[in-house]
């Protein structure tokens, strides 16, 4: 299991990342595995579904960095949001900064060009420190610091890829 770290060599990674090539166009397949049993996808299976579509949106813009032909397929086996429900509120408001609350996924990857596995993994995604780092976090966005770990996910997983379609195009 790899925990994601965010340090400035990763930061790094993330501005190399931010100008890959444009003809990068790869493709992502995601699965989610039994989401109904997710520690906190949202309340009720709209919230869930909502949740499903917005990280396959940001797993497909991802990999889209990927060289052409590239295919990362994921399986997602469990998805704690960040922040907690407050179970009394009318609303249904979503509480930061109570322990623990920062976001977590479960993922299994692999990376195909064609039929050949380039990489292959289970990790474990959390993002301890997601209040007292504003760097990357795109508040304006749904699910801001859910993808900004899948941001730092990506780029320390599959920079070697893409730095490889950079050297060759």
């Amino acid at each position: 299991m790899a925990r994601i770290s965010f340090t400035i060599a990763g930061l790094a990674m993330l501005a190399l990342l931010a100008t890959a090539p444009a003809q990068a166009t790869g493709r992502a397949e995601v699965n989610y595995i039994a989401p109904e049993t997710f520690t906190d996808a949202g309340f009720g299976a709209m919230e869930r579904e909502r949740t499903q579509r917005l990280l396959t949106q940001r797993f497909d813009s991802l990999a889209q960095r990927l060289p052409d032909g590239l295919v990362l397929r994921v399986a997602i086996t469990d998805v704690d949001l960040a922040g907690e429900m407050d179970d009394f509120s009318f609303h249904r408001v979503r509480i930061m900064g109570q322990l623990p609350d920062a976001p977590r996924m479960s993922l299994r990857f692999e990376l195909l060009d064609g039929s050949t596995v380039l990489a292959r993994g289970d990790d474990q995604l959390s993002d301890l420190s997601y209040l007292a780092r504003h760097a990357g976090l795109q508040r304006d966005q749904p699910l801001p610091y859910e993808s900004r770990m899948l941001e730092s996910w990506f780029g320390e997983r599959f920079a070697p890829q893409i730095a490889a379609a950079g050297s060759v195009r």
